[in-house]
């Protein structure tokens, strides 16, 4: 999981075309048999958009092309570290030790 955050938060009618990448990148996903989904969070200070996706690389051609829409919308964005999530099952297991 990694996330892009947005400052300051942008309003929802100027991401269009951000969601509309997610949309796309989600049915690729899909229909290649490969986990990623994307979801947009907006919060008082900051918009995020948190991705979870069965690999860590962030080079793939979805996030080239949102990297090249935030800056075509001239919006300051960063990247987070991405980090692993555990299953519910690995971690009742790590819970019970």
């Amino acid at each position: 999981m990694y996330a892009y955050q947005l400052r300051p938060p942008q309003p929802d009618k100027r991401l269009g075309a951000v969601k509309a990448l997610i949309r796309e990148a989600h049915s690729t996903a899909r229909r290649g048999s490969r986990a990623w989904a994307a979801r947009m969070v907006a919060e008082s200070a900051i918009t995020h958009i948190l991705i979870i996706s069965d690999s860590p690389s962030r080079r793939r051609g979805v996030n080239r092309a949102l990297e090249a829409e935030l800056q075509r919308l001239d919006v300051d964005f960063f990247v987070t570290e991405a980090a692993r999530l555990q299953s519910e099952s690995s971690s009742a297991g790590a819970a019970d030790r």
